[in-house]
């Protein structure tokens, strides 16, 4: 099994589940260049990470290759270790939360000039994404303040949750008003597969926002 990856993306998610699986597999770092090459676009059209190549199966997307790691290795409990339906709609919950709007929400600023080219309309769409990020991140917040992880047991949501972290402190979000978040970026950093994971993408904590 083959794994594509960048460092500090969002694939960073299925790598840590797979060190928590202890699967036997094959970590394709990739440069950022050749995510639209002609050999990487037969594998992934959309061009992006993370992507899994396993004999002839190729997954893509997140949430799916999430689902296919939990699939093959169903005792790694990358979802949190229950599997009742209440459970699974709460880990679904957060996961296409944090995959299809924040995330989405973090597009803008890593390539606004993708939608707009005045320089105004940059700043200005830029802006609006910064401050729609912050509010959408109240929701997490207001669950840490509860409880440890968003679903009560450390998952793949929470490994998502705290790469958008990273990301929001690359880019100064003011996320000061928030209290969970640094006692949580605590918990998950001490997780040994995420302490394996950071190493190999050779990434370092980043301890607090």
């Amino acid at each position: 099994m083959k794994l594509y990856i960048l460092p500090g993306a969002c694939s960073f998610v299925p790598h840590t589940a797979l060190e928590w699986a202890k699967a036997d597999y094959e970590l394709n770092i990739m440069p950022r260049d050749e995510l639209k090459s002609e050999a990487y676009l037969s594998i992934n059209p959309q061009g992006s990470v993370p992507a899994i190549v396993d004999g002839d199966t190729v997954v893509s997307q997140n949430i799916a290759v999430q689902m296919y790691i939990n699939a093959l290795y169903p005792k790694a409990n990358i979802f949190g270790g229950d599997n009742s339906p209440k459970h699974i709609g709460e880990i679904m919950h957060w996961l296409a939360f944090l995959n299809s709007d924040v995330h989405k929400a973090f597009g803008l600023i890593f390539a606004p000039d993708k939608l707009v080219s005045d320089e105004k309309a940059v700043a200005e769409l830029t802006e609006n994404a910064r401050n729609n990020i912050v509010k959408m991140l109240k929701h997490a917040d207001d669950q840490l303040s509860k409880q440890d992880y968003l679903t009560g047991q450390i998952s793949t949501a929470d490994l998502y949750l705290y790469i958008i972290l990273r990301w929001s402190k690359s880019f100064a979000l003011d996320l000061s008003a928030y209290k969970s978040f640094n006692p949580f970026i605590s918990r998950v950093e001490a997780d040994a597969g995420v302490q394996e994971a950071l190493r190999q993408e050779g990434l370092e904590k980043i301890v607090s926002l």
